[in-house]
């Protein structure tokens, strides 16, 4: 055996010791982000509510935001709802369905159903609320929430990231 075959040999044996060694790469986490839903408050005792097209615009804003955001992120895969739309419109407002989205995120080969809630009690005090549902088993594994202190594109986008950097991505402690 050559000198440089037995060197080659060595390195191979490391790099194969190093490979058999090391952790698995996580998959990253199919994930289906559904509209966003809007309760405002100014229009609960109307009988057809009409609700602002600049407040409908802003949670179409925030839930892509979301989808942004987690779509930079390695451990989470974006899953693409828009073959679905039919679906999804039917099954909203999903804050009613008591956690349909969980088998709609499954059926759509998501592990992870994420969907939104906007709480307008008046232009200067919003609430945004964001849950994670486990598709599987549709047990609720994120719950969080946002106080908003106005009403602009860039408040709500604010909220939005503020909830993906403080909550959606902090671990729960172990007990």
């Amino acid at each position: 055996m050559s000198r440089i075959t037995a060197v080659l040999s060595v390195m191979l044996s490391i790099f194969a010791t190093t490979l058999a060694f090391s952790s698995p790469i996580a998959a990253a986490q199919k994930t289906a982000v559904f509209p966003f839903d809007l309760r405002d408050v100014e229009q609960e005792g109307e009988i057809v509510p009409r609700l602002k097209p600049a407040d409908l615009q802003r949670l179409k804003l925030i839930a892509e935001e979301l989808r942004v955001l987690l779509a930079k992120d390695e451990r989470y895969e974006v899953v693409d709802l828009t073959p679905y739309e039919k679906e999804v419109e039917a099954a909203s407002p999903f804050s009613k369905c008591n956690g349909c989205e969980a088998d709609l995120a499954k059926k759509f080969g998501a592990d992870l159903a994420v969907t939104g809630y906007v709480d307008k009690l008046s232009d200067s005090l919003i609430s945004l609320q964001l849950f994670a549902r486990d598709a599987q088993s549709g047990q609720l594994t994120k719950s969080m929430s946002a106080e908003i202190r106005g009403n602009t594109d860039e408040l709500w986008l604010h909220g939005i990231r503020y909830l993906w950097r403080n909550r959606f991505n902090v671990e729960a402690p172990k007990r």
